[in-house]
């Protein structure tokens, strides 16, 4: 991860060894390449005909049509009249959908985990709100691709390091420079909240000596207590983002960074397992005025009536995950996101993974098995997360004025046996190839020779 101040040091060399590293692999045969080109702006209407479209926002559509222009969607539903000249697509029997999200992430900060050239994830230090997860990304990541190829257009990517992490971004999965990936940022302030001294963490990390965990654990939130109190008397105190000296003082770039968190401009991602832990980072950042948002919440669905209360959202996941004590029943990660629909807390769900994060439909999917109905599991993927993260007037349904990012399939994306056939990001159509559709070709071929 690349704080703030070293921005025009070291990307370059860092990607110019991540294209030696690629290089290497491909001469020598153990990375095949995989370069999808970015797709081109939209220069005529398009027209997607006679599928049944899942608007999420309202009920689906029969035998409907989707029209858009300049990368935006001019019209649904039937009897949309096609303007001249636009490029009409027969959709029968097929399926429209919004392009899904994927939240928190590490795409395009992380390749290979055992080779330290491609981790660009973290940062040295415990305190780095000046970290900025977008200027980092590699475009050119294999993840990227494999990942829209099940139909996800979009994802927040996050870095991980520290205790103040950064800030994460919003990014599209289809472009030629992280600029061009880039759709919202900063997102979100990335905190990662210490655990209390009874459960967790603390208690194994210290080997049962609670007092000494209690101790960490009071030094930790206060270091962070203590640097949002900074950023706040700083932000009073330069009451706009300064780019030269105020007083023959130069501005602080980590001050710089939290600025709009603590004005309310951005929220706070709090990254918060334990239902102890989830209580003080919400009240916390509550005192604070700050707006939360809480990131993992395994223990979520336990304090649901608290976070339903103040209305705070969670960023629920993984779904795919062992209980996490053996009092827990071994269908509470399953159960979860129908609890925390039914106490009426607003949720997203995660894959929480980076090469698989292909696989965030079926951790909806099995929620969707386990209580919650389908169309809000789909919700979480969609609307729900473009909620969450401010995006809601562009992106998270096919309604007229958003943006036109959406997806064909053959089937219900939730289900394992449904292919996304097409895809278009902001009105762009997008190369579905991947280092996977690769060697399913490669593989089929040997298979077809053998017979």
């Amino acid at each position: 991860m690349i704080p703030a101040e070293k921005t025009r040091m070291r990307p370059l060399p860092i990607l110019c060894l991540l294209a030696l590293v690629g290089a290497a692999l491909i001469q020598f045969g153990s990375l095949p390449a995989s370069d999808p080109i970015p797709g081109r702006k939209q220069v005529k209407p398009i027209a997607i005909v006679g599928a049944t479209i899942h608007p999420v926002d309202r009920t689906p559509i029969e035998a409907g049509t989707v029209l858009f222009q300049g990368g935006r969607i001019v019209a649904i539903g039937e009897g949309v009249e096609i303007p001249a000249g636009a490029e009409v697509i027969d959709a029968s029997g097929k399926h429209v959908y919004p392009g899904l999200i994927a939240p928190s992430t590490e795409l395009g900060l992380i390749e290979i985990g055992s080779v330290r050239a491609t981790r660009d994830q973290t940062e040295v230090g415990t305190m780095n709100p000046n970290v900025r997860a977008e200027i980092s990304i590699n475009p050119d990541s294999e993840h990227l691709p494999v990942a829209r190829a099940n139909g996800i257009a979009l994802a927040v990517t996050r870095p991980s390091g520290g205790r103040i992490s950064g800030t994460s971004a919003l990014i599209r999965l289809d472009g030629w420079t992280w600029e061009d990936l880039t759709v919202v940022a900063p997102l979100g302030l990335e905190v990662q909240w210490p655990y209390l001294a009874t459960g967790g963490r603390g208690r194994r990390g210290w080997g049962g000596n609670a007092a000494r965990a209690q101790s960490e654990r009071d030094t930790i939130f206060a270091r962070i207590d203590e640097t949002f109190t900074a950023a706040t008397v700083y932000a009073n105190a330069r009451p706009e983002p300064a780019d030269g000296t105020l007083d023959g003082a130069a501005p602080d770039l980590r001050m710089e960074a939290m600025r709009p968190a603590v004005t309310g401009e951005i929220p706070v991602f709090l990254h918060a397992e334990d239902a102890r832990q989830i209580r003080s980072s919400v009240e916390w950042a509550l005192g604070r005025g700050l707006k939360p948002i809480i990131v993992g919440g395994r223990d979520a669905p336990t304090v649901a009536g608290f976070l339903a209360e103040r209305q705070v959202p969670v960023i629920y996941g993984p779904i795919h995950r062992l209980p996490s004590s053996r009092d827990e029943a071994p269908s509470a990660p399953f159960d979860g996101p129908a609890t925390l629909h039914e106490a009426g807390v607003p949720f997203a769900i995660g894959a929480f993974d980076t090469s698989n994060v292909r696989n965030l439909p079926y951790h909806a999917a099995t929620a969707a098995a386990h209580g919650l109905p389908p169309e809000i599991a789909l919700r979480s993927l969609t609307l729900s997360a473009a909620e969450i993260f401010g995006v809601a007037d562009r992106y998270g349904s096919i309604t007229p004025g958003k943006s036109a990012t959406v997806i064909i399939t053959d089937g219900d994306p939730l289900e394992i046996t449904s292919q996304v056939e097409a895809m278009w990001i902001d009105g762009v159509r997008v190369d579905l190839r991947s280092r996977h559709t690769q060697l399913f070709e490669k593989y089929t071929e040997k298979l077809n020779r053998a017979r």
